[in-house]
């Protein structure tokens, strides 16, 4: 059984279309041709995003 079940299986989608704008900003056309140098940026923005919407700053872009 898969340790990595989905809690909001409708979030997939948005997910992979986040990586997605995510790897055109750093030029890559595919999010795995990205370098865990940016797999990580990656990581460090979306905390940060999710703390923002845990403390209620609505200022994510």
């Amino acid at each position: 059984m898969s340790k990595n079940k989905l809690v909001v299986p409708e979030a997939k989608e948005a997910f992979e279309k986040f990586k997605m704008e995510i790897a055109n900003e750093f030029g890559a056309d595919d999010p795995r041709n990205l370098a865990s140098k940016h797999t990580g940026l990656i990581v460090r923005e979306l905390v940060r995003m999710g703390q923002e919407e845990l403390i209620g700053n609505k200022s994510v872009d």
